[in-house]
């Protein structure tokens, strides 16, 4: 049987390649990933050698901060 703690362990770990496979997929095809950052969902991109915030005006019909 699996102790909560080992089952813990193996779920972070899938998530975190999950997560890896992810960048690499959007690098491969220029797309971005979401992520969250404060609170807030946005856009990251590649950009030569490193992941850049995109930011993006709010949606139609949706007021700003």
């Amino acid at each position: 049987m699996k102790t909560t703690a080992n089952w813990i362990q193996q779920a972070d770990a899938a998530l975190k390649r999950a997560a890896k496979r992810a960048r690499e997929i959007a690098e491969r095809t220029n797309t971005a990933v979401h992520v969250v950052k404060e609170g807030k969902i946005v856009n990251l991109l590649r950009d030569r050698n490193a992941w850049v915030l995109r930011e993006e005006p709010p949606a139609y019909g949706t007021k700003s901060e």
